[in-house]
This record gives structure tokens, sequence and C-alpha cells, in this order.
């Protein structure tokens, strides 16, 4: 899981996969972690966080259900490389474990993949593409597909391609496609897929404009088409990051 400011993400809105599983704001919980540099003898950088948050899914979220008893761990390795002075790329592993009922046992384990590779073709304009994906186990003490809190493995992920055009304007492109935990209650064969496509406006280093398009197809076979506009603002010392 990439441990990301919500307004330092390119799209209006956090990925399918991220709000399905996790809450449409993502993870936002209170907790706890620690950070650390590994001094490894290779030319590349290597970080470790682990940590510990509040038990539950965020808004909407569907992974560790509504209990709040116990903890969720997660831990996340990130790995950086130089691939050139103007082309890098990081990739990450992921592990989230927590609990999706009331007792105190873990029965939820998200694993996560993500990589970024971005090319500066000058001070104002690059080029990023982005991509993460999760396998999620959830279990039950006694599996009974077709209730409302179903047990099985699922999966899902995005791509994101994104253009800095200028230091002004930026658009991109965004893929997704999730495989719902309460698919098992409508048709187990079907995912949501998703397409989204963006443009920003940076006025300046304390305001962002951005339009964004998207259109999701449902696994009920229904539509979901949705036009966001968006006004980010930053007052005081933290400025709204230029990426």
């Amino acid at each position: 899981m990439l441990p990301v400011h919500r307004d330092s993400i390119d799209t209006v809105d956090e990925p399918l996969v991220v709000q399905r599983y996790f809450g449409d704001e993502g993870m936002s919980k209170s907790g706890v972690d620690l950070t650390n540099i590994l001094d490894l003898p290779l030319p590349s950088v290597h970080q470790l966080t682990i940590g510990v948050l509040e038990g539950g899914n965020g808004e909407e979220g569907t992974a560790f259900g509504s209990a709040t008893r116990r903890p969720t761990l997660y831990g996340h390795l990130k790995n950086y490389f130089d691939i050139t002075d103007s082309t890098n790329f990081e990739l990450g592993l992921s592990d989230a474990l927590g609990s999706n009922d009331n007792d105190v046992s873990f029965k939820t384990n998200v694993l996560g993949l993500d990589a970024t590779l971005r090319h500066i073709i000058s001070p104002n304009q690059d080029v990023k593409l982005q991509g993460e994906t999760f396998y999620l186990d959830r279990r039950e003490a006694e599996p009974t597909i077709g209730t409302t809190d179903p047990t099985g493995n699922f999966w899902g992920g995005y791509g994101l391609f994104d253009f800095r055009l200028s230091s002004l304007w930026g658009t991109g492109l965004r893929f997704d496609y999730v495989e719902p935990i309460d698919r098992l209650l409508t048709d187990p064969n079907k995912a949501e897929i998703g397409y989204t496509g963006y443009l920003t406006f940076y006025q300046s280093e304390f305001a962002r404009w951005r339009v964004q398009v998207s259109h999701i197809d449902k696994t009920t076979g229904e539509n979901d088409n949705r036009v966001f506009l968006q006004g980010t603002f930053a007052i005081g010392d933290h400025k709204h990051k230029l990426q």
C-alpha cells in the first residue's frame, strides 16, 4: 500500500481497489509506525516501515469488517533505483494483517505490490507510469458464501499514466480492476472495471484545480458515470506538492 497523503494522489478519488477494500478515503485510521532506511551495500535506497493501525476499515471498506477489537498490523518495503540521471524506478512490497469480525483472531491478510517508473523530460515536464495490485485472503471461522460477510480470495489493481505537460498543466489516465468482496452475492465471475481520465491546472504552488471523468462497469451489469471538479488549496507552510 502506497503511503501517500490524499492531496498528493494524481486523481480526484482513490483507485477502485483501494475504495472497495480499505474505504473511500483509503486506510485513514489512527496508528503509529516506525520507518528506517536500510544500510545496504547497494546502488539503491531501501526503506522499511512497520506499524499498527486502529482495527476495522475506512468508510465503505470491506476487507477488515467493522470490528475494531483487533488492531491491523502492516509493513511496507520501498526500493528506489536510479536508472539514469533522468529516469528512476520504485518498487514496493506490503502486507496488512487484521480481523474481520468481533473475535480476536487475524482472519484477513492483504498482500500488495506497487511500482512507479518516472522519466523527467525537463524541470516542468515528466512522465509517470504507476501500478499497484492487491491479493486479499479473507477467512471466517465457518465460511458461509452467500451471507453478507463472505469469505475467499480476491484481487484487484490499477494502472496509471500521468503526463506533466508544463508547470501549469497535467493530464492522465487510470485503469481499474477489482473483485469486490460482495460480488459473491451477485455474480462470482464478475469484477468491477473502471476507466478514468483527468486534466489538472496548477494555478500556483498553493492552488490546484482538477476535472475528472470516470466510467465504471459494475458487477451487477450496471454502469456508473461520474464527473468530478476538485479544487485543492494550501495555507501556511504545508504547500501543495508539485509532482
